[in-house]
Formats: C-alpha cells, structure tokens, sequence
C-alpha cells in the first residue's frame, strides 16, 4: 500500500482553529500529544515513519493553532484533543503524550476511556501536586510577564542534557515562537492534577518511554507502570532516537486492539 503524504487539516476548536497532520493509512490510528513549548513538528519524523494513520495537532494558542487567549492548562487540553478526535478519528485510537501532553493524555482517558485503544507516556512527570505551594508559586513566577523575557532561553537547559544538536535546534525553534501565556497557564495547571485518575478509569494498554526515570517522574511513582527506557538521551526522545522510538511505539501498538 502506498504511503499517504501528509495532510494539513482544519479542525474547529473550542476557542478557535486547531491545526493538525494526517499521514498514512490503515492499522490502528494513533494521536500525538506534544509538550508545553512544542507544536506538532516535534511529531513529525515520527509520523513519517508510520504504516499507520496518525494525527498531530497544535494544542490552543501554540503552533498555528488560534485560541491564544486561552484558557489554558490540562482540561483545556483535553478538550481540543476531544475535537481533533471527534473529527478525525471516529475510531479507537492509540493516544500518545509527550510532557505535558502525557498528563492530557492520561486526563483524556480517564473523562474518555471508550476512545482509547491505548495510552502511551513518553517523558511523564509525577503527581505535581506534592510540590509544596511556595516551591510552585517561586518556579512559575519564573513565567511572568515581568520575568520571562530574561528567563525564556535557559529553562529547557535541563530538558537538554545528552540532547543532540539537531534536537536543540528545532526544541529552541518551538520554544521562541510560543507564546509565554499558554506554556505558562498549561504548566501551572499541572501543580493541580491528578495522574492516578487515568490509572483508576482507563484499564486498556498502557506503557511509558522515558530517558529520565527520577522520583519526580511517573514511572518512578508507578512501579507498575511497565516502562521501555532510553539511556543517554534528553527528554525529547523522539527526536534524539528516532529508530527506536518506532521501535517502541509499534511495539506497543502490537498490544493494542483496533476494535470499535
């Protein structure tokens, strides 16, 4: 079967215009979710790699989606990754996170579990809600109109260790061109949610690729959670290790049942 191009689509949104890419045809259809500084061409190499349908999207007020007045944060989210659904994948599908989006992702399944054909963390954090208030307040002021402009270029830098250059280069590229009010406003919503809700509904495949394995990480709070892990790479797997990225994600696809 011939492969199918990518395709630019249209998708209405709650507040406005929400941006995706389909490519490929057939097999079990497959969502990407992408992180707080990121759009869907953190997605896109791994797309082309696909027998499969896939879509990303650009999350409200990021990317070339419109929505730049919000509101932002995980529900909102999870209402455009609901749109996008409705409108492309009448299916089940396999939903994938990245960051920010694996905590929309596991939110997702939790209000939509009859969706989900299965729910793949990459990078996920903890249960943020742990941080102490006053720990959170300090490293989101960090994100404040009076603070960001000196801030904005240096707080991925962590994120980056073991990253390879062609990962920094499009992960800055992302970060300059998004807008400070949606990564703060998704960012500070995670210090409010609650991951083990997606455990407690959705009860279908689920694993988690990681580099970082950390007790702020969820996989480090969920030793259940079976878990492929990446040595020597930044938390933008996908874009460090693309081949065994595919790898791992058709793999996980194999546990995974298309049925409707």
């Amino acid at each position: 079967m011939k492969h199918k191009d990518p395709t630019m689509v249209t998708v209405p949104g709650p507040v406005g215009r929400l941006m995706a890419t389909t490519e490929g045809d057939g097999g079990i259809p497959i969502l990407f979710v992408h992180d707080l500084a990121a759009d869907r061409t953190h997605w896109a190499q791994t797309q082309h790699g696909l027998a499969t349908r896939s879509v990303s999207f650009d999350l409200r007020g990021l990317g070339e989606s419109g929505g730049a007045h919000g509101p932002f944060g995980v529900e909102a989210a999870v209402e455009d990754v609901a749109a996008v659904s409705d409108a492309l994948l009448p299916q089940k599908f396999v939903l994938v996170g990245h960051g920010f989006g694996a905590a929309v992702a596991g939110a997702f399944s939790a209000y939509y579990p009859e969706r989900l054909a299965g729910l793949l963390y990459v990078e996920a954090a903890g249960d943020l809600r742990r941080v102490s208030k006053a720990d959170a307040d300090a490293w989101l002021e960090n994100f404040s109109g009076a603070k960001y402009g000196a801030f904005h270029e240096h707080w991925l830098t962590p994120l980056l260790l073991n990253a390879k250059e062609t990962t920094r280069g499009l992960v800055m590229k992302t970060l300059r061109t998004s807008r400070r009010e949606a990564i703060a406003g998704n960012l500070a919503s995670l210090y409010s949610h609650n991951p083990d809700e997606a455990f407690e509904r959705f009860t279908g495949p689920t694993h988690a690729l990681v580099a970082a394995t950390g007790p702020e990480t969820l996989v480090a709070q969920r030793p259940t959670l079976s878990r492929s892990v990446l040595p020597h790479a930044s938390h933008f797997l996908m874009l460090d290790s693309p081949q065994w990225f595919h790898t791992e994600l058709v793999r996980f696809l194999g546990h995974c049942k298309p049925h409707p």
